[in-house]
C-alpha cells in the first residue's frame, strides 16, 4: 500500500469511523486546530461514498492509493480511505506507511438496538476491528507508536443499583445488549494491550451524546425529523416514540469531540475515563423541549416497534476523573443542542 505524500508530509491524526456521527465533528475540530487528518471507515463496503457528508464534500481521488479520496470543508481537507478494520492486512499496511502521531478509534457498530438483530456483525466490527488496529500499532517501532484513544460506551455497565449513580469508572460491568458486551470486550482488550505490550492506549467510556448529524435510529434526531416534517406538511402532525421514561446522561457531540482531543493528550494509558455530563435527563424531558421548539402543534404516539428488547432504566456517569486531568467542561446545554438539531432537520424540507 502506497501512502500519498500529502498525507505524510507532517505528523497526522488517524481517525477511524471518520464519516460517522462523532467522527465528522472530531475531524472538523482537528482541522481547525491545524492538524493533518486521515480518516478511515468501512462505510458499507462496496457502496458509493457520500458526495456530501456533515459539511464536507467529496472532492477527488488520490491517484497514489486506489480508493483513497479527499473530502473538503470549511476547515480544510482530509484524506479518506474506505477500509474494513476487520481485515487486518490493509490497516497494518496503512499504519506502517502513515506512522500517525495519534489514533482516534471511533469506528463501530454503534447501535445497541441494532445489535440484537446482528450480534455477529456487531462483534466483528467492534472487537475484531479493534484487534486489527491494536496489532497494527504493536508492529510499529516503539519510538514511533501513536497514542490510541479507544471509544467504549456506558452500555458496558448496564443496570446498576440506584445508589450507584452517577457511575464511576470502577462500577461493575453488566451489559444488557450484544453492543454493550462487545464494547466491554473492546475496553478490556485495550487495557490488556497496555499491560502485555506497553501500548499507549487510552480507553474511554462515553455516555449518551447527541447533536447535528446523528442517525435517526436514535431518539432525539428521530423526534426532530418528525417535527420538521410536520412543520413542512411532509408528514403527520405527530411524533411516534418508544420508551420515554429512560433516564440518560446527554452531551452535545461537539463537547464529546473536544473531550477526546484533550484526553488523547492528557490521559494515562490503561486508565478508563468517562465522558459524560453527570446530569440526568429523562427522554420525555428532551421530547418536551423539542415540542416546545416546534412551529406547529404535534401529538405524541407510543409505537411498540420503537421499544428495545431490553433497556437500562437509568444511565448517568461521573466524569470528574476526566475533568480533573484535562480541565474540560461542556459548552452546550441540552436545549441549545436540541434546537440546533431541529434547525438541521428543517433543512431537509426547505
Amino acid at each position: 500500500m502506497i501512502t500519498p505524500a500529502s498525507w505524510t508530509d507532517r505528523p497526522c491524526s488517524l481517525v477511524t469511523g471518520a464519516l460517522g456521527f462523532v467522527g465528522l465533528h472530531l475531524v472538523r475540530q482537528l482541522l481547525l486546530a491545524g492538524q493533518v487528518v486521515v480518516g478511515l471507515g468501512k462505510h458499507e463496503a462496496g457502496a458509493a461514498l457520500p458526495r456530501r457528508c456533515g459539511g464536507f464534500t467529496l472532492a477527488g481521488e488520490e491517484s497514489a492509493l486506489p480508493g483513497a479520496v479527499r473530502y473538503e470543508g470549511p476547515a480544510g481537507w482530509f484524506g479518506y480511505l474506505p477500509l474494513d478494520l476487520a481485515d487486518p492486512g490493509p490497516i497494518d499496511d496503512l499504519v506502517q506507511g502513515l506512522r500517525p502521531a495519534m489514533v482516534y478509534h471511533l469506528a463501530a457498530q454503534s447501535s445497541a438496538a441494532a445489535s440484537f438483530g446482528d450480534p455477529r456483525g456487531t462483534f466483528t466490527a467492534n472487537v475484531q476491528g479493534t484487534v486489527s488496529l491494536l496489532e497494527a500499532v504493536r508492529r510499529t517501532p516503539l519510538a514511533e507508536r501513536p497514542v490510541v484513544l479507544s471509544v467504549g460506551s456506558c452500555e458496558e455497565y448496564g443496570p446498576q443499583p440506584g445508589s450507584s449513580y452517577p457511575l464511576r469508572e470502577d462500577a461493575p460491568l453488566n451489559p444488557l445488549s450484544p453492543y454493550g458486551v462487545s464494547k466491554a470486550a473492546q475496553t478490556l482488550l485495550c487495557r490488556q494491550y497496555v499491560r502485555s505490550y506497553d501500548l499507549p492506549v487510552i480507553p474511554v467510556r462515553s455516555f449518551n451524546h447527541t447533536g447535528p448529524g446523528q442517525d435517526t435510529r436514535f431518539a432525539f434526531p428521530s423526534f426532530a425529523r418528525q417535527i420538521a416534517a410536520a412543520e413542512a406538511g411532509a408528514g403527520p402532525r405527530e411524533i411516534r416514540v418508544g420508551n420515554l421514561e429512560a433516564v440518560r446522561d446527554f452531551l452535545d457531540v461537539r463537547d464529546v469531540a473536544a473531550a477526546y482531543r484533550m484526553l488523547i493528550k492528557d490521559g494515562n494509558p490503561g486508565e478508563i475515563y468517562h465522558v459524560s455530563s453527570g446530569i440526568p435527563l429523562r427522554i420525555r424531558e428532551g421530547l418536551d423541549i423539542l415540542v416546545d421548539l416546534a412551529r406547529c402543534p404535534v401529538s405524541v404516539i407510543a409505537d411498540p416497534d420503537r421499544q428495545r428488547p431490553s433497556d437500562t432504566p437509568i444511565m448517568v456517569g461521573d466524569s470528574s476523573k476526566m475533568r480533573e486531568i484535562t480541565g474540560w467542561a461542556p459548552e452546550w446545554d441540552v436545549r441549545r443542542t436540541l434546537s440546533s438539531m431541529l434547525d438541521e432537520a428543517r433543512k431537509e424540507f426547505t
